[in-house]
């Protein structure tokens, strides 16, 4: 063989011959160490000591709130830290080595466990292994993928925040046994909060305001490390998907005052809107869980936006009976035409074209009275008089009656006058007839025209009612919700 390989040869025998040792002198101090260990006995030198056991938590990922099943998912790396004085041993005796790393089945646990799962797995993901020191001191850094019971509030849903807790503590030894504390850095300061791992990322639907950890006693003598996850829910989702399109549901149930009565859709508009609103109240249904402790302001937005879409259709079926009323079946009151005619319409910007002075039956001559008999309308109280000088004029408006020679006493009967031909007289009365006639046909219409005008006027009253109701309900809903605020300070009660 040549030098070069005889060299290199060289070099990997020693090499080996090195590793082998390593492996010797590791096995040697694990025989050495573990020689009488009991891994079920606590690491107490007596047996009123209590050994301490510093507990953290760092957090991998947030995996979500589940509202509907109240449970928060979470991937940490637990960090628990212990002494163990028959753990120990002095580095020079066995070639420098300082640390072992032991399987976790080989070795005493403290049994730290999160007491409120929510599936029943109390301990960790992957038992991996305890790094022991020469100086007794162990370190356990266990992955888990925690299931935590969260207790959620709904009042304030979507613009919700919310407490949810991991608590943590040793499901055999009291503090008696043990005594819990917080973890340290490599400063030696101790960390009262969770700490985010490297490699982090923000969950899409929840800000973390606030992670701290606190020690507590409870009344069981059992210590607990109760770590909080207090945090905000982002509602950009919620406000594009479901509030956006409801305010537009909204504003399209409030147009439809302004749709006439004679298009035909307007029972359909609302009742279309109505059940658009129930499907979006089914939708979140899904999304929030089944309580009776607080109702989420955006349920209590749909339900307002259902009871006003519920009043529109009632208040549409008013508007369609004014509409279709005719003076055939319906008297129109007094107070109806003062309000809705005469003062109401210039308040709701709604200017009629032509309007007439009503005048009262009582006040028209008998001969009207027949003549209300004859024509359509001999049930409103309500006519408007016809103009007798078309039939009847005077030469001169500033003449006498008496000094003009006029038809209508001839008619009537026997006078001081000349009395006309019979024919002469069955014309004009003919005459007479077809223009009382006409002009009932006119009223007829006029005051159709009349309850449509009605009808119009309390549609247009609607319109600005709801549109009133509409902007200060939804404003008043919301505006509620920019008072719920993440605490700044995580231990005191909102």
């Amino acid at each position: 063989m040549r030098g070069p390989d005889l060299l290199l040869l060289a070099c990997c025998l020693c090499s080996l011959g090195s590793l082998g040792g390593a492996s010797d002198m590791e096995r040697d101090l694990l025989k050495k160490v573990f020689t009488n260990y009991n891994l079920k006995v606590r690491p107490a030198r007596v047996p009123e000591e209590r050994v301490v056991v510093r507990v953290g938590m760092i957090l991998s990922s947030f995996v979500g709130l589940n509202m509907k099943n109240e449970e928060m998912s979470t991937v940490v790396v637990m960090n628990l830290e212990w002494t163990d004085h028959r753990l120990t041993w002095k580095p020079k005796d066995h070639d420098g080595i300082e640390v072992l790393r032991i399987p976790a089945g080989k070795v005493w646990l403290p049994d730290i466990v999160l007491i409120n799962n929510n599936d029943g797995v109390f301990d960790v993901a992957l038992h991996v292994h305890v790094q022991a020191y020469s100086n007794g001191r162990v370190t356990w850094t266990p992955p888990a993928l925690y299931l935590s019971s969260c207790g959620v509030k709904v009042t304030y849903f979507p613009f919700d925040w919310q407490n949810c807790t991991m608590q943590f503590r040793s499901y055999t030894y009291d503090s008696t046994e043990i005594e819990l504390q917080y973890a340290r850095d490599v400063n030696g300061n101790e960390i009262r909060e969770i700490q985010l791992d490297e490699a982090f990322s923000e969950s899409g639907e929840w800000y973390i305001r606030h992670k701290p950890s606190r020690k507590n006693m409870n009344v069981d003598r059992y210590e607990d490390m109760t770590f909080y996850l207090i945090i905000e829910r982002k509602p950009l989702y919620y406000i594009i998907n479901i509030i956006i399109p409801c305010i537009l549901i909204t504003i399209i149930a409030i147009f439809n005052f302004y749709l006439p009565p004679d298009a035909g859709e307007k029972m359909g508009l609302s009742i279309n809107v109505l059940l658009t609103l129930t499907v979006f109240l089914l939708l979140l249904a899904d999304k929030i869980p089944e309580t009776s402790l607080g109702v989420p302001i955006i349920v209590n937005y749909i339900m307002f936006t259902m009871i006003l879409v519920t009043f529109s259709v009632i208040l549409s079926v008013v508007v369609l009976n004014l509409h279709h009323r005719s003076p055939n079946t319906h008297l129109m009151p007094m107070w109806v035409r003062k309000i809705f005619i005469h003062m109401l319409p210039p308040y709701l910007g709604m200017l009629r074209p032509k309007v007439e002075t009503p005048l009262s039956l009582d006040t028209l001559p008998r001969r009207e009275k027949r003549m209300v008999a004859i024509s359509k309308v001999a049930d409103e109280y309500f006519i408007r008089k016809p103009d007798s000088s078309i039939l009847f004029p005077k030469p001169n408006r500033f003449q006498s009656e008496g000094m003009c020679s006029d038809l209508r006493k001839f008619i009537d009967g026997p006078s001081s006058y000349l009395t006309l031909p019979d024919e002469l007289k069955s014309a004009i009365e003919a005459i007479t007839y077809i223009a009382e006639a006409l002009q009932a046909e006119k009223d007829y219409e006029a005051l159709r025209e009349d309850w449509q005008y009605v009808a119009m006027v309390v549609d247009r009253m609607f319109l600005w009612i709801f549109v009133v109701f509409t902007t200060v309900g939804t404003l008043a809903i919301f505006a509620d919700a920019s008072f719920n605020h993440t605490p700044t300070d995580p231990f005191k009660s909102p």
